[in-house]
C-alpha cells in the first residue's frame, strides 16, 4: 500500500508514549511534526520523522510539506476549530477519543466531513485491540448464535485538577476522557441502545455509574463505570454471553472462551501498553486503508456521534440529578 503522507500536531506526553511509536507498523510517511514547544516538537520529528523536519505553527507545515493527512493529537476543546479548519483545508484527519466535547460539537465534526468529503476518524483504540477483534469474529461464528447479554466494566481512579483540565469537573472528565471508551465498546459489540437506565453516586469527586441497557437487537446490557478505584491497574472487564457459549474479555487481550465442548485461553502479555495488542497499531492501519480504498473507516465521525448521543443521555441525567430510564434516540 503507497505510504500516507502525514503531518502530526501534537508531541505530549501520551502521543510520544502510545502514537508516534505505533507509526512503524503501519504505511505512514511521517513528513513533519508540529507542536508549540519548539523542543518536543525537536524530539518528536528526530526520533519519529524519517525528515526530521519540524514546525511550532501548523500553517506553515500546511504550506511547505505536501501532506494527505493531518494526526491531531490534543485536548477536545483546543482541537476542536483546528480539527475543522484541517477538514476544510481539504486533510483527512484522525483524533483521539473523545471526538469532542459534547454531542452537538460532535455533530458540528460530522457536518464539516461530510460537507469537505474528507474522512474524519476517532482512535477508539479499544474496538482494534487483540480481545476485541477476536471477540466479534467468535461473535460472527454460527456456533455462538445472538448476543444476549453484555456487561462492560470499566473503572479508574479520581480526575484531578491535572488529569481533568479542559473538562467542566471530575464527573465530565471522567465520562468524556475515561468512560467514553466502554460506553463506545457497548454499541461497537451490542449494536444501538433503545433504552438505557441511568443510576449513578458521588463521592468525594469521584462517580460510580451503573447503566442498564436495552439494544435494539433484543439483547440487554450493564455498564459499571466508576472512578472511585486506583490508578495504573487492569481496567477493562467485558463478559459477552450468546446462545450456549459466552467470552471473558480481561484487559485488551487476555481472552477465555467458553463452550459446551472445551474452553479456548489466550494468555495475557507482560507488555500493558502494547501499541499492536492495545489497537493503537491497527487503529493507524484501518485510517490509511480507508483512505486508499475510498470508504469510510471504521469509528468514523458519523458512527461515533451515535457514541457521543449514548454518553451526552448519561452526562444530562447526573447534571439534572435525574436517576432512571431514558428512551435514546437511534
Amino acid at each position: 500500500m503507497e505510504p500516507l503522507r502525514v503531518g502530526f500536531i501534537g508531541a505530549g506526553i501520551f502521543s510520544t508514549w502510545a502514537i508516534y511509536p505505533a507509526l512503524h507498523l503501519v504505511p505512514i510517511e511521517l513528513r513533519a511534526v508540529c507542536d508549540i514547544d519548539e523542543d518536543k516538537a525537536k524530539w518528536a520529528a528526530g526520533r519519529f520523522s524519517g525528515t526530521g523536519r519540524w514546525y511550532t505553527n501548523y500553517h506553515q507545515m500546511w504550506k511547505q510539506e505536501d501532506l494527505e493527512a493531518v494526526i491531531i493529537w490534543m485536548r477536545p476543546g483546543p482541537r476542536q476549530a483546528l480539527v475543522r479548519e484541517a477538514l476544510e483545508a481539504g486533510y483527512h484527519v484522525l483524533v483521539p477519543k473523545p471526538p469532542a466535547l459534547s454531542l452537538d460539537d460532535s455533530l458540528e465534526l460530522a457536518e464539516a466531513s461530510r460537507r469537505t468529503g474528507r474522512k474524519l476518524m476517532v482512535d477508539f483504540h479499544r474496538r482494534f485491540s487483540f480481545g476485541i477483534n477476536r471477540a466479534r469474529e467468535i461473535m460472527a461464528q454460527p456456533s455462538f448464535g445472538q448476543l444476549t447479554q453484555l456487561f462492560c466494566s470499566y473503572c479508574s481512579g479520581k480526575y484531578d485538577a491535572v488529569r481533568g483540565v479542559g473538562y467542566q469537573g471530575p464527573i465530565h472528565a471522567y465520562l468524556l476522557d475515561f468512560a467514553i471508551h466502554h460506553i463506545d465498546l457497548a454499541r461497537y459489540l451490542g449494536g444501538e441502545a433503545r433504552q438505557a437506565a441511568v443510576f449513578y453516586n458521588e463521592r468525594d469527586g469521584g462517580g460510580a455509574f451503573s447503566v442498564a441497557l436495552q439494544f435494539v437487537n433484543g439483547a440487554v446490557g450493564t455498564l459499571q463505570l466508576s472512578s472511585q478505584r486506583v490508578w495504573w491497574r487492569n481496567y477493562d472487564r467485558i463478559e459477552i454471553t450468546g446462545q450456549g457459549e459466552y467470552i471473558i474479555v480481561d484487559g485488551l487481550w487476555g481472552l477465555r472462551h467458553y463452550t459446551k465442548d472445551h474452553n479456548t485461553f489466550s494468555e495475557n502479555y507482560s507488555d500493558q501498553r502494547s501499541t499492536e495488542l492495545g489497537g493503537d497499531g491497527d487503529a493507524l492501519t484501518e485510517f490509511v486503508t480507508a483512505i486508499r480504498e475510498n470508504r469510510e473507516p471504521i469509528a468514523n465521525i458519523q458512527d461515533c456521534v451515535k457514541t457521543m448521543r449514548l454518553y451526552q443521555a448519561m452526562y444530562d441525567a447526573y447534571l439534572a440529578g435525574r436517576d432512571g430510564v431514558i428512551t435514546l434516540n437511534v
